[in-house]
């Protein structure tokens, strides 16, 4: 039986690659895609992501808009990672369906309101703005939420990209993560540093343009961009590694832990103090994965769009 998500995100190159291989997986019933601002502005994640999702074969998946900014501070986007549009520059083919009436928060508050306890996943590719709006609103709806899988956070307490600290997603807007975790509900986070394991390089990028596909050609232009924007011969693919703990977990090593984010310290703010010492039943954190079986199972999926 599939597995009902919400995916909530805010595209980006990586977030793109994770869309797509969303769209190739029949494991996933693809119930609504949430969209925040957080690698460019919203507007842009918004028409991505309906636009990724029409292209991968789900434009019948409904796209809801959502927040402008973070909680509390001034939202900075990165377009010199993802390009002016996220997409690394790359004009998808065809148009961009019309988002969903009803903003990401009332989309998420609805579904969840309406869902069997503990029945729907929540996949947070982006800041997770949207989800802590909607628990600051209705902190009930927890109760419908299986697992809440995330992209975001470091191991190495300073082994952060964004900051010496703190990871993108997380540093964007610590708060909302920190309100997210305390909902209680089970968590797997996949972490900058398992991604990195399985980084992929022109070769691989090269197998996907020869697939030949709509789809593996706007990857390929897309991941062509992001090793120039790195400068570097490999690039990780965040974002679809989340999506691939889903469909294939058995290509990852997880541990049980316990998890603080600094929301006080400005300067450590988004910091993901991971603890695999003390655990909990409700936390695991992915520390290794399978890098070639990665690859490989990412790179089959793709090619089947």
């Amino acid at each position: 039986m599939a597995i009902p998500v919400i995916i909530d995100t805010d595209p980006g190159i990586d977030d793109a690659l994770a869309i797509f291989l969303a769209c190739a997986a029949p494991e996933l019933d693809i119930r609504a895609v949430t969209t925040v601002a957080g690698n460019v502005g919203i507007n842009r994640t918004t028409r991505n992501a309906a636009h990724l999702l029409s292209l991968g074969g789900r434009s019948h998946v409904p796209v809801h808009r959502g927040a402008d900014r973070p909680l509390r501070q001034e939202l900075a986007t990165i377009e010199d990672i993802h390009g002016q549009n996220g997409l690394g520059g790359v004009e998808l083919p065809g148009t961009a369906p019309a988002p969903a009436e009803g903003s990401a928060t009332e989309a998420l508050i609805r579904h969840l309101a309406a869902a069997a306890p503990e029945s729907l996943t929540i996949v947070l590719l982006g800041p997770q703005t949207n989800l802590a709006l909607a628990l600051q609103k209705q902190p009930g709806i927890a109760r419908a939420v299986r697992e809440f899988v995330v992209m975001g956070g470091s191991l190495d307490p300073e082994g952060g990209n964004s900051t010496r600290y703190a990871e993108f997603n997380i540093h964007t807007d610590p708060e909302a993560a920190a309100i997210v975790l305390a909902a209680g509900r089970p968590m797997t986070w996949i972490p900058l540093e398992v991604a990195r394991q399985a980084s992929v390089d022109r070769a691989w990028i090269e197998a996907l343009r020869a697939g030949g596909g709509p789809c593996a050609l706007a990857g390929a232009a897309m991941l062509d961009f992001y090793l120039r924007a790195f400068d570097r011969p490999q690039a990780a693919l965040y974002d679809p590694l989340t999506v691939l703990w889903l469909i294939a977990p058995e290509l990852f090593d997880l541990r049980p832990a316990t998890l603080e984010i600094e929301t006080l310290d400005a300067a450590r703010a988004g910091q993901t103090r991971f603890d695999l010492a003390t655990s909990t039943s409700q936390i695991r954190v992915a520390t290794r994965c399978d890098d070639r079986a990665v690859r490989t199972r990412l790179l089959e999926r793709l090619l089947r769009l």
